[in-house]
């Protein structure tokens, strides 16, 4: 374990914090995880990693690190495994980190010092920084996307966050820690801040602790994740605690911009049909010279700018000659307007990366306002489902309220050998 570079006094004067991390499988990554943890400045007061039914030696590696180690027998997800974490944790301040997310040095010091410095916080959030770690464009769009949305939130908070988040071992405890009832990686940890917000507990967003992402995003994982893990979930929890928190994803602009993606998959059947499908040619060529221009180098910015903008253009302007048809480019006006409703997030990206890279960002953007878009229906069923299973008294995301966690003598009897 660090010692940290504080002095002992400076580090005395803070609250024991306790590192809580759920992780099943990738050594690498919480190898680096680890690492990382032992480089803080203040040095945490114990290290505790969850082996959420690992096929891999995941117990070693932590002991290596001097970590205390509950394997669980069974695969149980990461909700389950936390609050077994929580449970067997002794600092008043529990932090939570993911296995492929690396803290920067003073990570952790600003959350002890953060809730140290005012009583009145019952947790406090940081956000990915703008290194993500996957060199992949993918990658790069989705952890910048996220960079780019807390860094642009507000302070005031109405969300927990598992990446990079603290918050009071007694507040924990108290409010039933995460909602086992997600049994695979999700939103519980939304839904805890939900749980904490009414119950009057402030949650903050510092925008100063910041942390490394090292996922591997490919196309098919980020949709299953964005519809299925985390928008279908999110739209039943909002409906369930009817309770919209307008920041984040969920900003006037953003539920504007999900209406303008909706609307332009319905302009391009519309001109299909009634047009003839040569009219839906131009949007879809400004959609695929945007995405050739991440495959010859929006990530690195290999392409210039003249080419990067030049090959969209030309590509549309030529498909709309073929067309010769004026509503073709109602879908292509919509494309454009998606585009305006986030110039800011586009800006960031030129700057940050590129022109290239934010030319090329358009299709990835639709395809997220999409998932918004297809996860509000799908969210109200969700919630239906919930409803019938509450009414039953079933075990699920939809029970609002949960008993306290038990002490730390109950939890040894939950976690295998």
């Amino acid at each position: 374990m660090n010692t940290g570079s504080l002095s002992p006094a400076a580090a005395a004067a803070l609250p024991r914090v306790s590192v809580v991390i759920a992780v099943r499988n990738g050594l690498d990554d919480l190898r680096a995880c680890l690492t990382a943890i032992r480089a803080s400045t203040l040095a945490v007061h114990e290290l505790i990693v969850i082996d959420d039914a690992s096929t891999v030696d995941v117990a070693s590696l932590a002991k290596s690190f001097g970590a205390t180690v509950g394997s669980l027998p069974v695969n149980r997800g990461p909700a389950f495994a936390r609050n077994r974490g929580a449970e067997l944790a002794s600092g008043e301040i529990l932090f939570f980190t993911d296995a492929d997310v690396r803290v920067h040095p003073q990570t952790i010091e600003i959350a002890v010092r953060t809730l140290a410095a005012d009583a009145t916080l019952a947790a406090v959030i940081g956000s990915y920084d703008e290194t993500p770690a996957d060199p992949h464009f993918i990658a790069q769009y989705k952890n910048l996307f996220h960079h780019w949305v807390h860094q642009g939130a507000k302070p005031e908070a109405k969300t927990f966050w598992t990446g990079c988040g603290a918050i009071r071992r007694r507040v924990f405890l108290a409010v039933g820690g995460f909602n086992e009832g997600y049994r695979k990686p999700s939103i519980e940890d939304i839904e805890l801040g939900f749980r904490l917000h009414g119950r009057g507990e402030r949650i903050r967003l510092e925008k100063s602790m910041l942390a490394t992402h090292a996922k591997r995003w490919q196309l098919f994982d980020l949709i299953r994740t964005d519809v299925f893990l985390r928008g279908v979930p999110w739209i039943a929890l909002m409906l369930r605690d009817r309770h919209d928190p307008k920041d984040l994803n969920l900003s006037f602009r953003s539920k504007l911009a999900t209406l303008v993606a909706g609307s332009f998959v319905l302009s391009l059947l519309l001109v299909a049909i009634f047009a003839g499908p040569s009219a839906a040619l131009p949007a879809l060529a400004l959609l695929g010279a945007t995405g050739l221009v991440s495959t010859w180098g929006g990530r690195r910015g290999a392409l210039p700018v003249a080419g990067a903008l030049a090959l969209p253009i030309l590509a549309t302007s030529l498909a709309a000659a073929f067309a010769q048809d004026p509503w073709a480019f109602l879908p292509v006006g919509l494309l454009l307007a998606l585009a305006s409703s986030h110039s800011d997030l586009y800006e960031f990206f030129a700057r940050k990366r590129s022109v290239a890279f934010a030319v090329a960002v358009l299709p990835m953007h639709l395809i997220f306002q999409l998932c918004c878009a297809a996860s509000v229906p799908l969210g109200w069923l969700r919630h239906a489902r919930d409803q019938r299973r509450a009414a039953r008294s079933q075990e699920g995301p939809a029970i609002r309220e949960l008993q306290p966690l038990p002490r730390t003598a109950q939890v040894q009897r939950s976690l295998g050998a």
